[in-house]
């Protein structure tokens, strides 16, 4: 996890017109053979080796087939590249095939994948050419990789992995003969660098990520036997390590998942231990760490399937294909298959959208626009013109818009008034989830309380997992004004002055604040609006608060906001991104707690003496506060506290889904600590209509899953894949 605490607000994308091609739009669910797997991916063997060396068939060439090998696939006997690579060679500015290539090359398992045409330009967009976003396209620096929308684990730069039988050691075993973009060698002296020159550089502000803490957060050690093996060795046990790894899309500086990996013979020219013409009492790890960044730097040498030749900031960059690409498809092709790749910069938003319908943008992921749902019926429209074709996701959405309290606020009545289950039950029967599904997600979706994404293996894994996302789903999302109302009588608020709301049982005023950035989108600023109306009718007085965006943040770290409403649960990995379930940070519904959390590993003697001198928790620097402050719901949060530790360091993957499922039952027993309107609500993709090889819903394993970042979309698509059907039309 991030300590920024990513969770990818997906913009919606999707309306109540059928979409062309589409199928089941709402609350759909992929199933069946093809879909994820309870293993960790790759080709499991005894000793626990994951290697690509399976004789899995090859992907089907046709467009109807679904999901991704489970197992890699074998390395085709023929490989062969892009023609105009071939004129290069053949002008000898490049090497042989054989010679980019590494000697088992990564060959791309997508079942749906055709065979296609290499050549052509493909046009993209942003509003901002500084927007981490256009990472998200690239898979390339992952050593390992999700598959089937997150159920399964293959190779990446690492062709196999392979960990001890108490998760203690974690190795990984690279691809000879992988080369940077500039057909330099990448080795794991490239990770090195990072390690040794970055993370444990005291100059350099870049720690250890939590890919390499263990169970109990302590720091592995990470050594380079030879060129092509790289072993982590932790403490205690850590088993999420390799389901860390294989998130997000890393590389860079650090912007979309840690970096792990640098080109060393570049970068290191910028580093005072290795030029003395660098000045290390400057502050040289902000130039340094710019000049990693790929996408804006031309010079810059890459592991993504297209490399950067022009930069111009705010304006567009162009991306040409990188002819040492390390993939291949299961037909032997070199991949891109595209030759360039042209990112427009478009700073308004709505000419944005006016280009996408107009079909100057050839391929698009709506959930990395500002694409919303009154803009899919112009958009049907350009897709019936024939500019474009749709093609829908599911985005795996536990939540939509999300709304939670600050369940630990200073004030000790409002305090106590939140830790009552009834109360928090009552706020959720009184929210009129119909209504807001109808007026804010067009019937899309599923109603349900708020829970974690449907999509994880946690509610994946099999028939008792499924039942429990039910009961989680459907544990208080009925609207019942009636049961709410008692609930709320039952606890004596009552109107005591006769100004039509409740009040506290003593008579003193109470007030529920909606807080929200203020920039928030007008999804969240809707909901806020249906939450007003539905509380107050009720009788529970509601106020809308919009906060400055730069101060929303450091607000409700220290609890100085009541609740948060411009946030959304698209996650579904516990030990990765434990937040939403369980407080370890300061930035969901226990901020204090969490920070306590924090404290706890990070700075525990300063933890203890500030709880020794300080008594109230809001006191403190920064403010946190522990299980011994009794603070209402203090037991409950660290219960779940406790739980999570347990899972955190047990090796036996069944032992540590019960004990995921233990603090999933908290939830459901004891929640809501969090409300959504509703589930699984569908996005959008948008492409040219010669534009091959971009998954349609029918293709994912579990019809997609778009939000999380842990999960980058598109990246798991490999849009390297991608092809013109007429490549000769389509060159700038």
């Amino acid at each position: 996890m991030r300590t920024t605490g990513i969770s990818r607000r997906r913009l919606l994308a999707s309306t109540a017109v059928t979409l062309a091609g589409a199928t089941a739009l709402a609350g759909c669910s992929g199933s069946g053979d093809d879909g994820g797997s309870d293993g960790q991916g790759g080709e499991q063997k005894p000793d626990g080796t994951s290697a690509q060396t399976s004789a899995s068939p090859a992907p089907s060439a046709t467009g109807s087939a679904k999901g991704s090998a489970k197992t890699p696939l074998p390395v085709p006997d023929t490989l062969t590249e892009a023609p105009s690579v071939t004129a290069a060679v053949k002008a000898g500015d490049l090497p042989e095939l054989a010679d980019r290539l590494p000697a088992d090359p990564y060959v791309v398992p997508h079942k749906w994948a055709e065979r296609g045409t290499y050549g052509g330009v493909m046009r993209m967009s942003v509003t901002d050419t500084a927007d981490v976003g256009i990472y998200e396209y690239f898979y390339g620096y992952s050593f390992l990789r999700y598959l089937n929308d997150g159920q399964d684990i293959g190779p990446g730069l690492a062709r196999a992995w392979t960990v001890n039988a108490d998760s203690t050691e974690l190795t990984f075993h690279f691809r000879k003969g992988l080369k940077w973009s500039d057909g330099e060698p990448c080795t794991t002296a490239d990770v090195m660098y990072w390690w040794n020159d970055m993370v444990r550089d005291p100059d350099h502000p870049a720690g250890p990520p939590d890919d390499v803490r263990d169970g109990k957060d302590h720091v592995a050690k990470v050594t380079a036997p030879d060129d092509y093996t790289l072993k982590l060795e932790f403490t205690n046990p850590a088993p999420a390590a390799v389901e860390r790894i294989a998130a997000w899309v890393n590389g860079a500086n650090g912007e979309n998942g840690p970096v792990w990996i640098v080109p060393r013979h570049y970068i290191k020219r910028f580093h005072p231990k290795y030029n003395p013409k660098v000045d290390a009492d400057s502050n040289w790890p902000n130039k340094h760490d710019r000049m990693l960044l790929w996408m804006q730097n031309p010079d810059c040498p890459t592991l993504a399937g297209w490399h950067v030749t022009k930069f111009d900031t705010g304006q567009s960059i162009t991306l040409n294909r990188n002819p040492f690409y390390y993939a291949v498809t299961a037909h032997g092709d070199q991949l891109p298959y595209i030759d360039t790749v042209e990112v427009v910069c478009t700073q308004d938003p709505e000419v944005q959208k006016l280009q996408f319908g107009e079909g100057k943008v050839d391929y698009v992921e709506g959930c990395l626009t500002t694409l919303t749902l009154a803009d899919v019926s112009t958009l049907k429209q350009s897709e019936q013109q024939g500019n474009i074709v749709i093609e829908t996701r599911e985005t795996g959405s536990g939540s939509a818009s999300v709304t939670f309290f600050n369940l630990e606020p200073q004030d000790k009545q409002l305090a106590e008034l939140l830790a009552e289950h009834d109360f928090r039950r009552a706020l959720s029967y009184a929210y009129n989830r119909p209504d807001a599904k109808h007026a804010i997600y067009l019937q899309q979706g599923e109603l349900t309380t708020g829970t974690l994404s449907p999509k994880g293996q946690s509610f994946q894994i099999n028939a008792e997992a499924k039942k429990l996302y039910a009961e989680w789903r459907d544990s208080y999302k009925t609207y019942d004004k009636a049961k709410a109302g008692k609930l709320l009588d039952k606890l004596g608020l009552r109107d005591s002055d006769g100004d039509g709301f409740r009040e506290f049982p003593d008579g003193h005023p109470l007030t529920i604040r909606l807080d929200r950035p203020a920039n928030a989108s007008q999804e969240h600023v809707k909901k806020c609006n249906h939450l007003k109306r539905d509380w107050e009718a009720v009788g529970l007085k509601t106020q809308l608060n919009p906060v400055p965006p730069t101060a929303f943040g450091d607000e409700w770290g220290r609890g100085a906001l009541m609740t948060f409403n411009a946030d959304e649960v698209g996650d579904n990995s516990p030990l990765v991104y434990p937040n939403w379930i369980v407080p370890v940070q300061n930035n969901y519904w226990a901020p204090l707690t969490g920070q306590g959390y924090t404290m706890r590993i990070f700075d525990p003697k300063g933890m203890r003496k500030q709880v020794a001198e300080i008594s109230d928790p809001y006191k403190r620097k920064p403010p946190f506060m522990v299980e011994s402050d009794g603070w209402p719901l203090a037991k409950t949060f660290a219960k779940l506290q406790d739980i999570f530790d347990q899972a955190r360091v047990e090796p036996d993957a069944a032992k540590r889904m019960q004990l995921i499922w233990k603090i999933i039952r908290i939830h459901v027993d004891e929640g809501p600590f969090f409300y959504g309107v509703v589930a699984n609500y569908p996005a959008i993709a948008i492409r040219h209509p010669d534009l091959h090889n971009i998954p349609a819903h029918e293709n994912l394993a579990l019809g997609g899953w778009t939000n999380p970042w842990i999960i980058p979309t598109p990246a798991v698509y490999d849009p390297e894949l991608a092809f013109w059907s007429n490549p000769d039309e389509h060159t700038g």
